[in-house]
């Protein structure tokens, strides 16, 4: 079923870490949207729990837990996505050996929230809580041809930096960092990027917009597996009004 996904597996510094990208189902992103609308509306502000130098970011709720169930339903996939459910499984067994308290571990979707940046906005080199961690990217308005254009984008480097994500890896025989980017322009709008929670990543400036850019981040974590887990719904998505 994944091969409908279109997943795109990154290897990391070397084989042991691994990182994926897919584009989520239309159903799931107007879902998303549904969820951001409200999450306006709230206003449960986040900004001060995060590192990041943008304007706003708020909670974001998924009641019925769709969220995550879906996102496994793609990557933990032993037939159509092996590498990642075996990744995943090397994962896990690092978190049961750490609390060496529960066999049975299940996932817990921790934090979910949605970010808007401004131009000239960006969220510094870091990492997130949990075990995995997400992000989303729903409203991407600049694109990086553009950013190369702008004469503080001028180098001799072939990389161009403006509005991209990137993952910091440490280099194999030296103390070096290197940096892994991944492009964003509209055309990645509705894209999901998977990695483990410590990896670092950051994301930098765009300057071509004014528009916000939207992406939702969140963290997973593994807990002792309850004995009557709730119900969790997959596609078709059943929204709330709450």
């Amino acid at each position: 079923m994944t091969d409908e996904f279109d997943i795109i597996t990154v290897d990391v510094g070397s084989s042991s870490t691994i990182v994926q990208l897919f584009k989520l189902p239309q159903q799931m992103i107007d879902y998303l949207w549904e969820r951001i609308d409200i999450a306006k509306k709230e206003q449960k502000y986040r900004k001060n729990s995060l590192v990041g130098h943008i304007s706003h970011s708020y909670n974001l709720e998924d009641p019925q837990n769709v969220i995550i169930s879906n996102l496994l339903h793609i990557l933990y996939n032993p037939n159509d996505n092996p590498k990642m459910y075996e990744f995943i499984n090397k994962e896990v067994r690092c978190v049961y050996d750490r609390v060496r308290r529960e066999k049975f571990l299940e996932p817990h979707l921790d934090d979910l929230w949605v970010n808007f940046q401004k131009k000239g906005e960006f969220q510094p080199l870091h990492n997130h809580s949990g075990t995995f961690s997400f992000v989303i990217w729903m409203d991407i308005p600049y694109h990086p041809k553009d950013e190369a254009k702008l004469p503080l984008g001028q180098s001799t480097s072939k990389t161009q930096h403006g509005g991209n994500f990137t993952i910091a890896m440490s280099g194999d025989t030296s103390r070096s960092v290197k940096e892994y980017f991944i492009r964003l322009s509209p055309e990645m709008n509705g894209y999901c990027c998977f990695f483990p929670s410590d990896l670092c990543h950051q994301v930098y400036p765009f300057y071509t917009s004014d528009k916000d850019r939207i992406s939702i981040s969140g963290n997973i974590s593994y807990h002792p597996k309850e004995p009557n887990p709730p119900l969790v719904y997959q596609f078709p998505f059943h929204t709330s009004e709450t």
